[in-house]
């Protein structure tokens, strides 16, 4: 675009840089957000690509059965992002930093609780009946879609708010370009993982894979709001747990 001359009326736009120059700057400011979100899209995905197969083999899901289960998730889905978001957000604290966290907490914590489950080890599963164990497995799996939800929209909130308003586009094209590249490659890691070692181990790797991004956002979010620029990342973070309690219609994208 145009450059700009010194005597440019105020508000009018600044020149449009060109698109790497645009990438390096999100990158530096929203690099981290960008970073967790695509880690636990991962480990989302991983376990979301096999969760078909577990129905049919393991649990003894029908064609139809599949096909109902996953029309009632899309159905909790829509009502989880209608009337669940805002108050799941308050409960977790409201503000970005904690609501990340403690979403993050909670996910882990649902995954090793699947991998405990799907154990052969320790054979929980064994003494239940068919349709506990499907109850138990479904329930789950709706959970961790909600806090899915609370994380996602958290992140990209955040991520919004703190680059330039003319680059949010920009922003959302880089994360829906990595995402799409990234989930090309997870269903068949997760599929691998599975037929090698079995479903618990799945869920083991996809609980540390979240264990590890809290312990990564506890470290680099903590730096941020105890650094040099403490009022004004604090007040960031504020702002956003402020807008949370106004937003109950916000829509969550999946992770």
């Amino acid at each position: 675009g145009r450059s700009e001359g010194p005597h440019a009326a105020p508000g009018a736009p600044a020149a449009q840089l060109p698109w790497r120059q645009r990438a390096r700057m999100i990158l530096g400011l929203a690099g981290f957000l960008i970073a967790t979100k695509l880690v636990t899209s991962t480990a989302n995905s991983m376990a979301s690509s096999t969760q078909s197969l577990i129905l049919k083999n393991d649990l003894g899901f029908t064609e139809a059965d599949l096909g109902f289960f996953m029309s009632c998730q899309f159905a909790f889905g829509g009502f989880a992002n209608a009337f669940l978001l805002a108050p799941v957000t308050r409960m977790l604290g409201g503000q970005v930093k904690a609501v990340v966290r403690n979403s993050l907490v909670v996910m882990a914590a649902a995954y090793f609780v699947q991998a405990g489950l799907r154990s052969t080890t320790l054979g929980l599963f064994d003494a239940w009946e068919a349709a506990a164990r499907t109850y138990v497995f479904v329930g789950v799996a709706m959970l961790l879609s909600v806090f899915q939800y609370s994380l996602s929209t958290s992140i990209t909130t955040e991520s919004t708010r703190v680059v330039p308003e003319d680059m949010s586009g920009t922003l959302l094209g880089m994360e829906h370009g990595i995402f799409s590249g990234a989930r090309i490659l997870t269903p068949s890691i997760g599929i691998a993982i599975l037929n090698a070692a079995g479903a618990s181990a799945l869920y083991l790797t996809c609980g540390s894979i979240f264990l590890a991004v809290v312990v990564f956002w506890q470290i680099i979010s903590g730096s941020l709001v105890s650094g040099g620029s403490e009022s004004s990342t604090s007040g960031r973070f504020s702002a956003t747990g402020e807008m949370y309690d106004e937003m109950s219609g916000c829509t969550g994208d999946e992770i």
